[in-house]
């Protein structure tokens, strides 16, 4: 068996596509396949992936599907002890691979890696290091002094935002994989949700330097969607914040107190805190069918969602109403008191 996996899903990146294959083939950690899933792409992304003969790489073409469809595409073709995930506008670190499965090794309560990140520009100019959820911020806090953004509880710091950045950043064991299954059909936060069950199951490694190269450029997906965007926010906040508060974890060094606080200071929504609330009442971490079919963009219930935030972004934008902070409104600080409140008697660990 192959020690790592590296699963790269493609879509019209010829111009970077290139550079990635060579940071994984360039890896100082020699047993590995790569594995890149083509995803329909329309630019001469195959073409450039011809080029490469090294027998350790395996193309495979599918009819656009979607970033997520893609790398479950590749992670059912992994034959890996360990699994990662490269984007096709990214690079790695020649040492990237070999750090992380070492510290994966050396520390048996731990299954999953990542690191900090070096951002560069479309045509590779370093433009900073993002040092976990330390700084890079994707959006401002009124108290980020209160919120999970302090402290080194890299569990509970991701309820605030997907400071991993992106699936480039994931290394993680064959055995996490088929714990935590497939992504899920999530446009945005594919990777948020993914890191958000995996954290559920195992100890995070955050290695402190920057082994792996993220593109800010144009066409980054994250840029295509405000509304569809801050609707998997919420979905994503309203499936697993049940879920962490329920786990004896998340209590371990502070009290039910401390945490409401923590929550109330670090949940951001856009404004969007109704949303949120209603997501919360549906129970969506209690039923998985119910909240994966809220994903399909037929659903009658998302296609609800999608106009409300879409009206009140409108009706922001026109100055005919405000948006509040997600976390300082009283429709959401009430649920998450109430939520936070039924589990003041979970005793620490």
């Amino acid at each position: 068996m192959t020690e790592v996996s590296i699963i790269i899903p493609s879509y019209n990146h010829a111009a970077y596509i290139g550079e990635a294959v060579e940071s994984v083939l360039n890896q100082t950690l020699r047993d590995l396949e790569l594995i890149v899933i083509d995803d329909g792409s329309t630019d001469h992304s195959l073409e450039v992936l011809s080029k490469y003969s090294d027998p350790r790489i395996h193309v495979f073409s599918q009819t656009n599907l979607g970033a997520h469809a893609a790398i479950n595409r590749g992670l059912s073709e992994a034959n890996g002890d360990y699994l990662a995930i490269l984007n096709s506008d990214d690079a790695y670190h020649p040492q990237r691979l070999e750090k992380a499965l070492e510290a994966l090794k050396a520390d048996p309560e731990a299954a999953f890696a990542g690191s900090y990140i070096q951002i560069i520009d479309d045509e590779g100019k370093p433009l900073g290091v993002k040092h976990g959820y330390q700084d890079c911020p994707p959006w401002l806090l009124e108290s980020p002094e209160r919120s999970f953004r302090t402290g080194t509880d890299l569990r509970a710091a991701l309820l605030t935002e997907n400071y991993w950045s992106t699936t480039s950043n994931f290394v993680f064991s064959r055995a996490v994989y088929q714990r935590t299954g497939e992504f899920r059909p999530l446009r945005y936060t594919h990777d948020w949700d993914y890191a958000l069950r995996v954290m559920q199951i195992t100890s995070p490694v955050l290695l402190s330097e920057p082994l792996v190269k993220y593109r800010i450029h144009a066409r980054n997906t994250i840029r295509e969607n405000q509304v569809a965007m801050i609707f998997e926010i919420c979905w994503c906040l309203a499936v697993h914040i049940p879920q962490y508060v329920t786990d004896k974890r998340f209590y371990s060094e502070f009290s039910s107190e401390e945490r409401v606080d923590q929550l109330l200071h670090s949940v951001y929504t856009f404004g969007m805190d109704r949303v949120l609330s209603v997501m919360l009442l549906q129970q969506l971490h209690d039923d998985d069918k119910m909240a994966v079919e809220l994903l399909d963009p037929s659903n009658p219930t998302r296609g609800r969602y999608l106009h409300f935030i879409n009206q009140h972004l409108t009706q922001a934008d026109d100055g005919s109403t405000s948006v509040q902070s997600g976390a300082e409104s009283p429709f959401l600080k009430t649920n998450l008191v109430k939520l936070i409140n039924r589990f003041k008697s979970i005793p620490k660990s």
